[in-house]
């Protein structure tokens, strides 16, 4: 039997009624303040407006990127129903995603729960103090065209979740110089 194929990634096109950016999250939560603190802490973020109601928080120039609703009544998820398994953000580069996880392992002693070279991605997958999944992660690859050569190679058939990784192992080998090519195909394995 012939392995499925894998879509290319796609070039949006003008047009197609998409919309123009992702605005933002909302999260309720009964524990208002812990939230509020881990999200300004793991995105390194500002509040914009912050009352004991709600707090609309930003990293970058928008006014808001996740508000957080004071919810005292709410009760918690649960894990085996159905919606929502994570969000992720994306840094620019390894550079930035280890020197994210270096901050929040060595200043706010925040550890990934796991991490995982997806082959096309990776990944460190976080959890707030709702039990929300949250990852932060960096493409493996300059390109579409790059992330499409490496589809049509067909690894992502056979592996579509990926490897397990080592985030201190990759900040050590980053600090030693290793070029994030060999650092990507060092544990994607």
């Amino acid at each position: 039997m012939a392995e499925p194929a894998l879509a290319q990634i796609p070039v949006p096109q003008a047009g197609g009624h998409q919309p123009h950016r992702f605005g933002h999250l909302v999260l309720q939560s009964a524990q208002f303040e812990k939230m509020r603190d881990w999200y300004k802490t793991f995105l390194n973020a500002q509040a914009m407006f912050e009352n004991d109601v709600v707090t609309f928080l930003t990293y970058d120039d928008e006014h808001h990127r996740i508000l957080i609703a004071n919810r005292p009544d709410i009760k918690p998820k649960d894990p085996d129903s159905s919606g929502l398994a994570h969000f992720a953000y994306l840094y620019e580069s390894l550079h930035d995603l280890l020197m994210a996880y270096k901050r929040l392992r060595d200043e706010h002693g925040m550890e990934p729960t796991y991490c995982v070279n997806h082959g096309f991605q990776t990944s460190f997958y976080y959890n707030d103090p709702d039990g929300n999944e949250v990852e932060i992660g960096v493409d493996n690859f300059a390109n579409n065209e790059e992330t499409n050569a490496w589809l049509a190679k067909g690894l992502f058939n056979k592996n579509f979740f990926g490897f397990i990784c080592d985030p201190a192992k990759m900040l050590e080998m980053h600090e030693n110089n290793m070029p994030d090519a060999a650092i990507f195909e060092e544990t994607y394995k």
